[in-house]
Parts: C-alpha cells; sequence; structure tokens
C-alpha cells in the first residue's frame, strides 16, 4: 500500500517539523514506495503559497513538485459523491482527499483529526 499525504502532512514536511519527520521515518519501512499527494492536496499547498516572497515561494514549488499527483477520475466524482452524502459535516477538500485514498486503496497520513470520521479509508493520524 501506498501513502497518500495529507495538506497538513506536506506543510509540515516543508516546515521540518520534526515530529512528523520522525513519524514518517518510523513507518517508512511499511511504505516503501513512495509517496503520493491527492490533487487537492497540490491545489490547497499552491494556493497556500500565493502570498509567499518569491523566493520562498520557488523553493515551496520546487519542494511540491517532488511528488506525484494523483489525477481526478469519473470514479472519484462517484466515491465522492457517495462520501459527501454520508458525511456532509466534513469539509469538500478532506472528503475529495479520502475520495482518492479510497480509489487508489492508498493509506492516507494526515494530522487531521476530522479524517476519523471517514470509516472506508485507511488511515495513520500524527
Amino acid at each position: 500500500m501506498i501513502l497518500l499525504l495529507d495538506t497538513s502532512i506536506i506543510i509540515d514536511l516543508e516546515n521540518g517539523i520534526k515530529n512528523t519527520l520522525e513519524k514518517l521515518e518510523s513507518i517508512r519501512g511499511s511504505y516503501p514506495d513512495v509517496p503520493k499527494v491527492s490533487f487537492m492536496t497540490y491545489f490547497e499547498f499552491i494556493d497556500g503559497i500565493r502570498n509567499k516572497q518569491p523566493h520562498n515561494r520557488q523553493k515551496a514549488l520546487a519542494f511540491i513538485e517532488n511528488f506525484d499527483v494523483l489525477q481526478t477520475t469519473k470514479n472519484t466524482a462517484g466515491i465522492l459523491s457517495s462520501l459527501k452524502e454520508k458525511y456532509g459535516d466534513v469539509s469538500f477538500s478532506d472528503l475529495f482527499i479520502a475520495a482518492q485514498a479510497i480509489e487508489n486503496n492508498m493509506m492516507l497520513a494526515t494530522k487531521d483529526k476530522d479524517f476519523d470520521k471517514i470509516k472506508e479509508i485507511n488511515k495513520i493520524i500524527i
């Protein structure tokens, strides 16, 4: 199974947050393939760096480009619709990420406890 890194994890990695780095290193043996990011995580990250200084924005762009981005499909939309119906109190962004995790049979690594509500996904909450 491949790790899918949530936006919260990507931000921690970019910022060098020691606790997150250590936790990911501790599970690395169980998930040896290169982690991926959801289309939504890529969008949230790009959107979040809009107002950074040009040099810092370039560094952040170079960082996020190290990850493969999962693309959406018609199946993504169907899964997302089902999740939205069942978990309407969870943000659209989180549901979108969950849909891609389900569709691609991936393990989601996140710091966002809202994902606890979504029983259909495999997850590690750091």
